[in-house]
């Protein structure tokens, strides 16, 4: 804009120039003509030809520094347009630059960032796993605690009832001795002492054979719970010699096949020792004992 605008004022102050300097119309004559002539000859020049010629000079010489100085100025122009567009340049790329080193500062912080959120997040994670397996270990021990503490009660009901059942056993018999008693001394009064003596060891024997169906069932109840019956069919007669205490004296196979007798063999020493009795007439008549094996008697 400033160089179009210095461009007119110079074409203007041209025309303002060559208006107050223009020569009138015999110079004009006068000065062409002998540039026709100036091949054939060269005449004398007047000197008003002389200093139109030199105003004109003067004037072509004051156009050219003109046109230099606007060269010059446009040069300069273009050197100023060209200086501010590489500043543009470069600013640009000096803001490019920045932006790239904040882009790269915030990648680098939105990285930092996101490490620090996933370490957090694992860190969340592995102690969540820890307080799981605490909770899971604290379960498990409260669930032992609770496993043992239901067996120590049902062994304690079951001692508890065991004790019971055996109170109650020896009032029964207790109370049935009484009964026998109390028979016993209404036939002493009823009857002579010959009777009574009968009567008196039939009752006895009444309660040896009792005592002895008793225990014999016990004994055999004992045995078949520790029997491992064979696989195959098949049966064994077994003898027992059972001596005081329930101690086995001798085992012996009367009849039956040979794996069968082992495993009756094996089955009654792990009984031992067997149900017995205080009563030395009762133990007289457990001392031998046969028992079948075979396997009706695990139905049984």
């Amino acid at each position: 804009m400033t160089l179009a605008v210095l461009l007119h004022l110079v074409l203007i102050a041209l025309l303002l120039w060559n208006f107050a300097f223009k020569p009138d119309e015999q110079d004009k004559q006068f000065v062409d003509s002998p540039v026709k002539a100036r091949l054939v000859t060269a005449p004398e020049t007047p000197k008003k030809d002389a200093s139109s010629l030199k105003k004109r000079q003067q004037k072509q010489k004051e156009l050219e520094e003109a046109k230099k100085l606007l060269e010059q100025r446009k040069l300069l122009e273009q050197k100023k347009l060209e200086e501010q567009k590489q500043k543009e340049i470069e600013q640009q790329q000096s803001e490019a630059e920045k932006k790239l080193q904040q882009d790269k500062k915030l990648a680098e912080e939105k990285k930092l960032q996101q490490k620090k959120l996933e370490d957090e997040r694992k860190a969340a994670e592995q102690k969540k796993l820890e307080q799981q397996k605490k909770a899971e270990a604290e379960k498990k021990r409260l669930a032992e605690e609770a496993e043992k503490k239901r067996k120590a009660d049902v062994e304690k009901k079951r001692k508890a009832e065991a004790e019971r059942k055996k109170k109650a056993e020896a009032e029964r018999k207790r109370k049935e001795a009484e009964r026998k008693r109390k028979e016993l001394e209404a036939l002493e009064e009823s009857l002579d002492d010959e009777l009574f003596e009968a009567a008196k060891g039939e009752v006895r024997q009444t309660q040896i054979m009792s005592e002895v169906s008793k225990i014999q069932r016990a004994i055999r109840a004992k045995i078949i719970r520790n029997w491992d019956e064979p696989v195959f069919e098949g049966s064994c007669i077994m003898r027992i010699t059972m001596g005081p205490g329930g101690i086995v004296l001798n085992i012996e196979a009367i009849d039956g096949g040979l794996d069968y007798c082992e495993s009756a063999e094996t089955a009654i020493s792990r009984s031992a020792p067997l149900p017995s009795s205080d009563d030395p007439q009762v133990m007289a008549e457990l001392k031998s004992l046969r028992m079948t094996f075979d396997p009706s008697q695990k139905e049984n």
